[in-house]
Parts: C-alpha cells; structure tokens; sequence
C-alpha cells in the first residue's frame, strides 16, 4: 500500500496554503456572526474552500479528521449562536453534518485516486527498470556475441576457400549462417543502443555518393539494379546508421524479388524532406501484413524464411533518430515501394521543379510506420 502523504502542516513550501485558509475561515466565521443579514454564506465558504484546500494538499488521514471535526464545531457553534439569537433558523443546523458528509465523501474520492496513481507510478517505474535490464541485456549479449562469431566466421571462411564439393558446400552454408547470426548481433545491439544520446555522430552528406555506393555493394546480388533520379541535396547524417537503413530496404527488396526484376533507388524532394526511395517489382506485402510491418521481428511475405524481422524497425529507428519518418506503398503482387524521409540541411540546394517525380508509384496508399 502507498504510503501517506506526509505530515501536516509539513510539506515543504505549502504551509502557507494552510495558514492562509485558516484566516480566511477565520473572517468568515467572524462575519457570520457581526453580520447577520449575510445568513449562511459566510458558512458555505468555508465548507467549499476546504473542499478546494483539500484538492490541492491531500492531507494524511489524521490531520484531515482534525480539520474536519474543527470546522464542524466552530461552524456548529457560529450557527448555534446565531440560531439562539435568532438570525437563524433551527433546520440551518442541518446543514453542518450534510457539508461534512459532502467533505467526506470527496476525501474518499481523493484518496482513491491517490492510492491509484501511486500504483500506476509503481508499475510504470517497475516497466522502466524492466525495460532498461532488458536493453542493458541485449546490449551486453551482443557485444559478447561479436568475438566469438568473427573467430567463428574467420575460420568458416578459410575452409569454404580450401575446400570443394560438398564439404564446400557445408562450408558456404555455414559461412551464411555466420554473416546471418552476425546482422542479428548488430541489429540487435543497433535497437538496444536506439536512445542512446550519442547514437547517432551527424555529418553534412550528400544523398546521390551513398546510393551510388549502395548500389556497388549489392552489384553481385543478380537483381536489375537502377539508380533512378537522385536529387542533389544534402543531409545532417550519420552516414553508417544511414548506411545501414538504407542497406535493410534493399535487403527487404531482394527477399521479395527474383534475379529477373528490377530494384531500383533514387531520391527526391518533398515538403522540405529528401525521400530516399528503394522500390522494387517483387511480390509486394500482403495488406494484412502492412500495419505491422515496422514493427521488432515482424515478417511479411509468404515465404518460410523472409528474414529476421529486424532489417524494417531499424530503418525505423534510424529515420526517427534524424528527425524523419518512413513510408511503404505496397500491393500484394505488385511490388512494393519504401522511402526514407530525412530533414534537407540547412541552405541546401533549392528544390527542383515538380517535373522530378518518382519513377513508379503502385496504386495502393502510403501507411506510416
């Protein structure tokens, strides 16, 4: 159970809160008696004020039965004055146990809502230390992860050079494995490092030389690469957590793509943005599949193995960290189209006409991460 508000009147820099309804109740006790004509006004506001007072100070359960039984006998005692000599009626006695009653019933409420929010607060901050042993977890697996799957790697390597045939095969087969294991370790490590304040170490870039190195790197995949139009514009980047996102959509779209269909990546303006673009003519996503999409280990597709499910919530990550979004257009079929929305630089080239307009767009509609 929560523990109670502190003490009253000793909550630090409130006190004078007390003290200043005290002498307004003061004055109005005085005033019902001095001024008969004002009948029982003077009484309904110190019963309201109080209601008001206890709103803002939640006194412990002690202090607040002082309170209550003091401002009954005082009111009680001012009316029985003034009903003796006559400038009240009897039935206006009525009035103290009903306005005690009302106060009762609102310091029920109030507490209440207390004891709940207090509970809420001690869940929501048993959420946050989960929360934070967990990434601490995945920040820590990781980093141990790396070591033993270089060495691993290394030596995978060296037999898939020496050997042949079907030892060759296992080799390749096990080298894949390793490079699939080692993306997961740094995606992973990626997500878990997310809100770091030095995630990301911005630089001024150029859009165009990291599409056209996107492209070198991926060249042995067999797709039909294209680079489409690439506006000249530049961006406040990390170019390696860039490379990265950008690295996951092409990813994305040679999972659902076969050696005879296009890839293709440009970039253009909108809205003060630079959308970086990778579209592809694969086999789209399933709608029922987009919403979740970005979402940590979600997969689309059809197939057994369409990935980790880490490759799309890390452009995710990364578009959020620079200040952008991402967008999908996508039909299932139809290919699908992803683009990467960064702030332009400050004085960067102006925009181009509209006449610079993306190559392909499916008929479906943008849905945001």
């Amino acid at each position: 159970m929560p523990s109670e508000p502190r003490a009253w009147p000793l909550r630090p820099g409130a006190a004078w809160l007390d003290i200043a309804w005290g002498v307004f109740a003061a004055g109005n006790l005085v005033a019902t008696l001095v001024i008969p004509d004002w009948e029982t006004v003077p009484f309904h506001f110190i019963w309201v004020s109080l209601t008001i007072l206890y709103g803002f100070r939640v006194w412990r359960t002690g202090p607040t039965l002082l309170v209550l039984g003091m401002v009954m006998a005082t009111t009680g005692v001012t009316l029985y004055t003034d009903y003796r000599r006559g400038a009240q009626p009897p039935d206006e006695l009525t009035e103290i146990p009903l306005m005690a009653a009302m106060f009762a019933a609102m310091v029920w409420h109030a507490r209440r809502r207390l004891v709940a929010m207090r509970q809420i607060e001690q869940v929501s901050e048993a959420n946050r230390r989960l929360l934070e042993r967990q990434r601490l977890f995945v920040q820590d697996a990781s980093h141990e992860l790396r070591t033993p799957i270089t060495v691993a790697l290394g030596h995978a390597e060296l037999l898939l050079r020496s050997t042949t045939g079907a030892l060759g095969d296992d080799a390749r087969v096990v080298v894949e494995e390793l490079l699939r294991l080692r993306r997961l370790s740094d995606r992973l490590l990626l997500l878990a490092t997310v809100e770091d304040p030095e995630f990301l170490r911005r630089t001024r870039v150029e859009i165009e030389p990291i599409l056209v190195e996107t492209l070198r790197r991926w060249a042995t995949v067999p797709r039909r690469w294209r680079l489409g139009p690439v506006v000249e514009a530049e961006v406040e980047a990390d170019v390696d957590r860039l490379a990265l996102a950008i690295d996951a959509l092409v990813e994305n779209a040679v999972k659902h793509t076969t050696e005879s269909q296009p890839i293709e990546l440009s970039a253009h303006r909108r809205q003060g943005m630079v959308a970086v673009c990778v579209a592809d003519g694969g086999t789209g996503v399933r709608a029922e599949d987009v919403s979740r999409l970005f979402d940590r280990f979600a997969r689309g597709g059809t197939g057994e193995r369409e990935g980790l499910g880490l490759g799309l919530a890390i452009v995710k990550a990364v578009a959020e960290a620079h200040g952008g979004t991402v967008q999908v257009w996508t039909r299932d079929g139809g290919g699908s189209r992803f683009e990467l929305l960064l702030p332009v630089a400050e004085a960067s080239v102006p925009e181009p006409s509209p006449s610079v307009a993306p190559s392909r767009r499916p008929n479906s509609a943008p849905v945001g991460p």
